[in-house]
Parts: C-alpha cells; structure tokens; sequence
C-alpha cells in the first residue's frame, strides 16, 4: 500500500510537469496551426483508466478483430477497439515484453521477463505454456496458426535464441519440439513473421528466414556507429509479404525480398535474395514504423543532439532533463518529412524510447501509439475530421464547400451543410460581416421557412434586416405576414426609399396590407411632403385594389401613369373633383417637357359625361389660364359642348389667345354680342370690335374704325363687300376723297359692286394720287377683262340655246311605236 500511494504521488507531480510543458508547447504549436495535419487522433478511454491506475502497459497488438495490451504485472488484456476490456489473462508474473495474434484472430502469444511464452485461444480454454528460463524478449506466431497442423510460433530473448516451436506429427501425444535457428550474436528483441519470412533483430543486425526452404536468406548488418543494441529496440514491420521495413534508432531502412535470377543460382545460396531499396538517416530516434499509402510513418522519440544518442536513455541526465513530446512523422517516397504531429501522451516527460510501443491495422489504415500510461489511436483524416479542423479555426466558408460537395457520393456523416451553414452565418454576424451574411442565406436555408424566420429575428436583433431584406424569399417558401411586416415597418423607421423598393419587391397577398397603409399614414401625417411616403402608399392602394385612393397620391406625386390609372380603372368619377390637380400635374409636364399638353386635358375633353363640364369649371375659376386651355380644348372638339360658357370665353380668349378670338367669334351663336364688344373694346382688339360692330348691323361705326383704327383700304373694300350696303359705299367713297392712297386702293381693289366711273368723276381736281395710271390701266384692263367675259358667255350662251332648241325640235319629231291600245 506504501509503494502505491509513493506511485500515486508520482503520477500527480508526473501530470503537472505535463501540462506545464503543454502550454509551452501549445505555443509553439500556434505557429503551424494553419497546416492541417494529416491523422486524427483519439485516447483510448473507456476502461483503460481502470486498467492502467495501478498497472503499466509494456507491449500492444491489434488484430482484425480486437486490441490487445500487456502489462508490466503480467497481465493481458483483450479490448475492443473503444478501449472496454473483454477478456484477461493472468498470463505471466513478469513484464510482457511482446505479443502476437493470428490472422484469425483466435489465438494470442505473450512473452514475458518470466522466461515463459504463453499462447490462449481466445474462443475456448484452450492455453499453452512455454518456459524457457530465461526472458523473453519477442515472440511471433506463425500467420495460419489456428488453421495449422504444426502450430508453429518463433520466439526469443535474452538466451540470444531464436527458437521455432513446432507441435510434432501426430499431435498433443507426441509433445511439441524446439527447434533453434539462429544464436550467437546476442539477444534478439524484435521478430515479424509474415508469409514465409520471418525477420528478427539481434546485436548485430536483421535477419530473414524462409521457412519454406528452411533457410536464412539475408542479413542486413546493423551500422557500427549505432548505440547498443538494447540502448534502443529495432523496429520491424512487414508493409507486405516481402517488402520489410526496419527503423534502429536514427536509421531507418526498406529491404525487398526477390527472388534471384536463374543465372545467378548456385548451389548453397538461398533462392531469395534482399536488395536495400531506401535507406535515410532521421534526427530522432525511431520508436515505430508503419507504411500509411506509398508513404512511411513514424513515431519518433526527440533528441536534442542526434549525434549523442548513445547517451540517450541511459538513467544518467535523464531524471534531471524531461522528455519532449512524441511526434508522429510522416515521410514520402523521397524520405522528406511531409507532416509532423506532436502527442501529448500521459507521462511521457518521464519515458524513455523503448517505453513506447507502436502497432498498426493496415485494413482500416489506424495506427496504435501506446505509453505505459495511455493508449492513443491515430487514423487517416476522413472528410468529417477536414471539416471539424476548419470549422475549429472558423474558416466555415471552406468547410460548408467541402460539405455540399460530399453530397454528391453521400455526404459527411457527421455534419450536415445546413449545421455548417448556420454556424457559418453566426461567425458572420458576430463578426459584423452583415452583407455577406445575408449573401449565403439562400444557398444555406434553401426552402426552410422556420429556418429563415430565425434568421431574419437574428438579423433584425443586430439591426441589419436592411442587409438581408433583398434576400428574403416570397415563394419557396413563403414566411409568415409578420415577418414581411417586420422588415417593411423596420424601414418606414430607418430608410424609406428602401421601404418603397421593398414594398415593389414583395408580392401582394404576402403581408396584411391595411396594417402597412396605417403605420404609413401615421408618419406621413408627422411629414406630409414626404414623397417617398406617398409612393409607397400609392402603391400599396393600388395592390389592395383601391385605385381612387391611390389616384390621390399619384396626383400630388404628378406620376405620369395615373392616367393609365384612371383609364384602365375608370377612374372618372373619381378625378371629377381633382380637375385642377389634373391641369396642374399637365402643366407640370408641358413645362418638363416642353411639349403640348395631352394627357389630363384630353382626358377632362374626352369624357364630359364622367366629369361634368359645370364641375371642372367651377374648380378652375380660380386658374383662369387652366379654364381658358379647357374650354379652347372643348370647343375645338365641339363648338357647341360648352354653349353656356361662350360668354366667359371671350373673355378668356381676349386675355390669353387674342389671335383666336376672332375665329370663336365667327364661329360661335351662343355669346352677347355687347359683353363680348365691351371685353374687345376693353383690350382694344379692333378687327373683333369691327366685326362684333358688323354682327350687330352698325356697319358704319364697323367700317370707321376700319379706315381710322386700322387704315386698311383692302379690309374696308372687304367689309364693303362683304355687307353688299350702297349707303355704306357711298359713305367709303365719301371718306376716301381727301385720302389719295385711299383712292388708289379703291381703283385698284374695286370690281363690280361699284362703278369705276362713278368713283373717277367724283375724285377732285388737282388730287395727286401716286401711281394713278397705273390703277386706271389696272380699271381698264379689268374692264376689257370683263367685257371679253361677258361676250365669251354671250357665245356659250347662243350656242348653247341653238343646241338645246335642234335637240328639243329633233325629239318632237321623232317617231313612236304605239299598238290599238295606246292613247293619245
């Protein structure tokens, strides 16, 4: 009980130099942290603890079907691969120096300090002991053992023996004999038997043995340089039935057996030979090797000066100085080392190199790294153990990467690409990388709504539901109303442009679209020039199907298609109130555009009946420009449709188009003769005050303001003309006597209504009138004109009458047919 209390106390002062060493070594660990490493690693739990409080390992094995340890008390132990003992055997009372099993996995062979090898069937009592007094070092059984007759097993240790124990011919009843194969060169501490072969160690070198023509067929002599033999265990494995890999304290070597040519057989020389084909030094000192793929794997016990490692290991320094970590190395074709792990084993600040045991299971490519205190199991890095190193240094980008293409032939089976992907956009968010978080939420929630309900409540905790609002899905899946109306009222706080780009964007029937209206009007009423605002609006009334409400905001927004609205709609009755804001927003444009106004005036023109002509009047009283371009605009569709306000026309007309004044006069019944010449004699328009005078029969006044207003002699011929009145010609004639260029525009202007010679004889004597032989020419060449007429008709006529009394004489006297009972 005192030796294990001392023991107990050891092993707690042996953990806190560890991991004071740990954290040391952790930092340095921090510079290759970036470089995955190419195994995983796993300490063997379960009931290991158990069996080691009080024990120590001293050898391991493992086979296809189960893992075995001895111990320094004698004892083996068989487990699973988890590490949860199954059987144990009491084999020995000394240390377990080595083991073997079968290909089966049937039976076990143990060697032992006790001089004795122990063989158990593990599926029966079955148990062989052997004792050969002195220890044990290594043992092997043959491959086939449970499928043959012999059952043969090699072993050896230090009697420098190499023993083949063979069961005799006939079976248990003849015994079992001993047969040596090798001694005198020293203890042997390493033996491998595969196939054929088998290869141990000694003092002085590796040897191979063919049990097929029972003989020794190579020995690969161990370096003169190199330590005692027994400073450092030789370690051998077979990467395949004849290719022997070999690591002796810093050397390592690949031996191949072939087969010799048949040129080169001689008698007495084996039919194999081995050729040497790698062979590099290592800065460490080998303590296993393993092949993993076309590469080689180590486990290497560090040294800090690999040129005094015969000093290595031996008690001296070695209590004063603690060891380093054990590494696993893995070497290529080339002998460069590719990857290197450091393990954190229990107690190995107080280890030697030959206190650690290395042992493989090629099918599965797993690897066994074993301490008197610990079992570790190493593996090559699947696809699961790629992602959880880089989700382990938050590279999640890479991870969900290698995760969507593992889906093709399976998938990952510890991660899911949805799992990687919220982890993924949670790294995001904590990091602020708001935009490019909401960038991945389609590729990583896909259809899932609950999934992107709690992202979006993520997003909008962070206060970022701007940066993942474009990415919201409307279909496929379609979220709850909330969440739309989530985003829309968070952006009616912060951003209303994106509040109108986002109401554009959704869908109708996505949101409870009166909620959104009321929370809007709330805040246009605190700003009511917010013109954002109102677009929203509108368009949130023209989803709900309420175009007479949203007519209203397209019009104080002056939209170009509120008057696609109002026609597809038919929105008439609505707008018949909104007159002026039609006129205005037409003005708007024309003034924009510089074009001529169409849209409202038409639409106002077009459909009188929707839009009483009596209501928009009433509304544009106060815009006397807007009333004047409605009215011109109906009674250019038709004179008659605004009858009753002809009178008020005038006077717009006189205001702001006087040059179309006339013609509406002209053209129009349904005004006051008076009010229309007192608006024209307001703004002295005379050519409408002339004709207005004429209308009203004043022809006189009409044709004084023609000669004193505008002095021109060609309107007054006209209006003469025009009037057919003799008194008002005299009163012309009269007029123009005094007035020469007067006379000479009635001689050149006047035709038939007056005779030239009545106007001759009454112009005064002594009048100078510039050009007067040009106008009587003019007279008189008018005259002959007119008389050549007059005979050139009097021809047409005569010839004509000839023509129609011969035809009207030649009918009379034509015959007619008659019968008895026509009458005459």
């Amino acid at each position: 009980e005192e030796e294990e209390d001392d023991e107990e106390g050891e092993e707690e002062e042996e953990e806190e130099e560890e991991e004071e060493e740990s954290a040391e070594e952790d930092e340095e660990e921090d510079d290759d942290d970036d470089e995955e490493p190419k195994l995983n690693y796993q300490r063997l739990g379960a009931g290991l603890g158990d069996m080691l409080m009080k024990d120590s390992a001293s050898a391991t094995t493992v086979s296809e079907r189960f893992l075995a340890m001895g111990t320094h008390w004698g004892v083996v132990h068989i487990m699973d691969f988890e590490g949860n003992e199954n059987q144990k055997f009491q084999a020995h009372t000394a240390t377990v120096n080595d083991m073997s099993v079968d290909l089966e996995g049937e039976y076990i062979a143990s060697a032992s300090d006790d001089g004795k090898v122990v063989i158990n069937g593990l599926f029966g009592q079955e148990t062989h002991s052997y004792n050969y007094k002195r220890p044990v070092k290594a043992v092997a059984l043959e491959p086939n053992y449970s499928r043959s007759n012999s059952r043969r097993f090699v072993s050896g240790g230090m009697a420098g023996q190499l023993i083949l124990n063979e069961k005799g011919l006939l079976g248990n009843w003849l015994g079992s004999g001993d047969v040596v194969l090798h001694s005198g060169e020293g203890p042997i501490y390493a033996i491998k038997w595969r196939g054929n072969f088998i290869a141990w160690s000694n003092d002085k070198g590796v040897k191979i043995y063919d049990t097929e023509t029972e003989q020794r067929i190579t020995f690969i002599e161990r370096p003169g340089s190199s330590p005692e033999a027994d400073l450092f265990k030789c370690r051998l494995c077979w990467k395949n039935d004849r290719e022997l890999l070999i690591g002796w304290a810093a050397l390592v070597k690949i031996a191949v057996v072939k087969n010799r040519p048949k040129e080169q057989m001689k008698a007495g020389l084996p039919a194999q030979f081995v050729e040497i084909t790698a062979m590099f030094q290592t800065d460490f000192i080998v303590c296993g090797i393993a092949p993993f793929k076309d590469m080689l794997l180590l486990l290497a016990y560090m040294v800090d000066d690999i040129d005094e490692i015969a000093h290595i290991g031996a008690s001296e320094g070695s209590e004063n100085k603690p060891a380093k970590r054990p590494e696993l190395r893995i070497i290529n074709a080339y002998s460069e080392e590719i990857s290197s792990d450091a393990l954190t084993l229990h107690g190995y600040a107080h280890y030697q190199a030959n206190d650690y045991m290395f042992d493989h299971l090629p099918s599965q490519d797993m690897f066994y790294i074993g301490s008197p205190k610990d079992l570790v199991v190493a593996k090559e890095r699947d696809l699961d153990d790629h992602i959880e190193w880089l989700m382990e240094r938050e590279r999640y980008e890479e991870a969900l990467k290698h995760a969507r293409e593992a889906q093709v032939y399976g998938g990952s089976k510890k991660f899911s690409a949805s799992e990687i992907g919220q982890k993924y956009l949670g790294w995001l968010l904590e990091q602020e990388k708001y935009d490019t978080a909401a960038a991945q939420c389609p590729s990583i929630l896909g259809p899932d709504a609950d999934l992107w309900e709690s992202w979006i409540y993520a997003f909008a905790e962070a206060r970022q539901l701007k940066a993942i609002a474009g990415y919201i899905p409307v279909m496929e899946p379609t979220l709850s109303d909330t969440i739309y109306e989530l985003v829309l009222a968070h952006f009616l706080m912060h951003d209303h442009q994106l509040l109108f780009e986002t109401i554009k964007s959704f869908p109708p029937g996505l949101y409870n679209i009166q909620n959104v209206i009321v929370a809007i009007e709330d805040r246009l009423r605190q700003d009511s020039e917010n013109i954002l605002l109102m677009e929203s609006l509108a368009e949130l009334y023209s989803r709900a199907n309420r175009p007479d409400r949203a007519l209203e905001y397209y019009l104080r927004l002056k939209k170009p298609n509120v008057f696609i609205l109002i026609r597809e709609y038919g929105l008439f009755s609505a707008v018949q109130e909104k007159a002026l804001l039609l006129m205005e927003f037409d003005q708007y444009l024309y003034d924009l555009r510089k074009k001529e106004r169409e849209e409202a005036l038409q639409l106002l023109v077009e459909h009188t009946d929707e839009i009483p002509i009596k209501k928009v009047v009433a509304q544009l009283r106060g815009h006397p420009r807007l009333l004047h371009i409605y009215l011109d605009a109906l009674f250019l569709r038709d004179p008659h449709l605004s009858f009753e306000f002809h009178d008020l026309q005038v006077e717009l007309y006189a205001a702001y188009s006087p040059a179309k004044l006339l013609d509406f006069l002209k053209a129009s019944n349904y005004y006051s003769l008076e009010k229309a010449y007192r608006a024209c004699e307001q703004r002295d328009l005379v050519p409408e005050m002339v004709f207005l005078l004429g209308r009203m029969g004043n022809n006189k006044k009409a044709l004084m303001l023609i000669i004193e207003r505008l002095g021109d002699v060609e309107r007054a011929i006209n209006f003469a003309k025009e009037q057919d009145d003799d008194d008002l010609w005299e009163d012309l004639l009269k007029y123009s006597m005094d007035k020469p260029y007067f006379i000479r525009g009635l001689l050149l202007n006047v035709g038939t209504e007056i005779d030239p010679i009545r106007l001759i004889k009454r112009i005064p004597n002594g009048l100078e009138i510039p050009d007067l032989r040009q106008a009587l020419l003019k007279i008189l060449q008018d005259f002959n004109l007119q008389m050549s007429l007059r005979e050139g008709c009097k021809r047409i006529l005569q010839n004509d009458s000839v023509a129609m009394s011969y035809q009207l004489q030649k009918s009379q006297r034509r015959g007619l047919s008659c019968s008895e009972d026509t009458l005459c």
